[in-house]
């Protein structure tokens, strides 16, 4: 019997697999990972999140999306 406050979520075995290794990956639990996954994005390891630009559509860090769009998209006045 699961514990109090706790529930069985029936999913398919692939994708069970899939979200156990998702989040082996982050060093994360599963229920860790669910409830991250829940309350927002889930940050890679290191804090290396990745946003895409909304200008171009590039993939970058998103520390680095300022000096990306400094960079690639220099306001013209």
């Amino acid at each position: 019997m699961p514990e109090k406050g706790w529930a069985i979520l029936t999913v398919r075995v692939a994708t069970a697999l899939k979200v156990k290794g998702l989040a082996r990956g982050r060093g994360m639990t599963v229920d860790e990972y669910i409830n991250a996954l829940i309350k927002g994005p889930v940050a890679a390891p290191h804090g290396a999140e990745w946003a895409t630009c909304n200008i171009c559509g590039a993939r970058v860090k998103s520390l680095n999306l300022p000096d990306h769009k400094a960079r690639v998209h220099p306001q013209k006045d």
